[in-house]
């Protein structure tokens, strides 16, 4: 019996340690927060062009840029930068945009030349002009707005799926393309519309793409898995205010729980240990923006209440992996400082998708 026992203690250990690990989240505060946020955002500040545009990505054990560039990612910087107050580089990279604009049967797309104007791209564009205005109060750019979410809206089927690709050489949507996250992109721009514009309607295409989301993107698209989305989690927390449908919010307390898994996760390997974890700023990052916009939505639906204080956790603790992992202020290297990498490499969506994450911990901080 004692050797029995013994047996089952080890066991105990073993899967403590190897297939249960405890969790532990690095200590963190408003103050730290906040420098992380301003050091990511400045190595998207430093790596800026004349042109407007960023530097894509950086290869520190080489001491290389990488040539590569997305568009799509370039209209997620802009809205980080928004947020985190670096009007003048973001306005710089909305030059770079509003000298790429096609016009078509009553509505305007972001799409520099040789490439077909994306949902995705737009939505974040859209997003990304929705917090200028918030955040300066500045109203200039609201007929683009306008115009940018009539493409959204001409790009969604009644279904509520969107189209990824409008082609400019044939003025044609592209058939049976989807985005894995354009959709929820479109959602949260188009919910951050209605919030904007409430007496415009754009609350009616907004629903409609959230219910595919909930019910049908996953098997109508091939995924085999449902996705993980941080955008409807954006979208969802947006309309809460005026109210979620029942399966809206289901939907809501579903990715809770899947983020939420994700952030004990991470917390449970932070080390390494026995299985070798490994994740880039935009992998975290994302996870941090979820949590933080899931804890906006519980506290707003009364239907999720329940979740807020655990979402709230698990945001600052993601925070303080995002903090722990940043490249610290005081390194030499421009190219490194206040960057996110994974295997040695970086790119402007780890930054982006990390500040982001962490300016919505500052308000659970608060």
């Amino acid at each position: 019996m004692i050797r029995q026992a013994v047996v089952w203690g080890v066991v105990a250990v073993v899967l403590r340690l190897i297939v249960v690990p405890p969790e532990s989240c690095p200590p963190v505060n408003a103050a730290t927060v906040r420098g992380a946020i301003s050091e990511g955002s400045a190595w998207l500040v430093r790596g800026q062009r004349d042109d407007g545009r960023f530097l894509y990505g950086y290869f520190s054990d080489r001491d290389e840029v990488s040539t590569d560039y997305n568009y799509t990612r370039h209209a997620g910087v802009l809205d980080a930068l928004y947020r985190a107050g670096r009007l003048r580089a973001a306005d710089a990279g909305l030059r770079y945009v509003l000298d790429n604009l096609v016009r078509h049967d009553g509505w305007t797309a972001f799409v520099p030349v040789g490439e077909y104007a994306s949902a995705g791209a737009n939505a974040l564009l859209l997003v990304a002009l929705m917090h200028r205005r918030q955040e300066t109060g500045d109203d200039r750019y609201d007929g683009l707005a306008r115009r940018i979410a009539r493409f959204l809206v001409a790009q969604t089927r009644p279904d509520g799926s969107v189209l990824q690709f409008w082609r400019p050489d044939t003025q044609r949507r592209v058939p049976g393309v989807f985005g894995m996250f354009s959709t929820g992109e479109v959602f949260y721009a188009l919910a951050l519309m209605h919030r904007a514009f409430p007496a415009e309607g754009w609350e009616r295409p907004a629903h409609r793409v959230a219910h595919y989301l909930a019910t049908r993107r996953d098997e109508a698209e091939g995924y085999a898995i449902r996705l993980p989305d941080h955008w409807a989690a954006y979208g969802l927390s947006t309309l809460a205010p005026e109210g979620l449908t029942d399966v809206e919010a289901d939907y809501g307390r579903w990715l809770a729980g899947y983020f939420g898994y994700l952030v004990r996760f991470e917390s449970q390997h932070l080390d390494g240990g026995v299985i070798p974890w490994e994740e880039s700023g935009s992998g975290l990052g994302t996870t941090g923006e979820a949590t933080t916009a899931l804890w906006r939505l519980a506290g707003e639906d009364r239907r999720l209440a329940d979740l807020r204080d655990e979402l709230g956790e698990r945001s600052t603790c993601m925070a303080g992996i995002l903090v722990e992992r940043q490249v610290p202020a005081a390194d030499p290297n421009p190219l490194a400082r206040g960057a996110w990498f994974a295997r040695g490499y970086t790119q402007m969506d780890d930054q982006q998708h990390a500040v982001a994450a962490l300016i919505g911990t500052n308000e659970v901080l608060r």
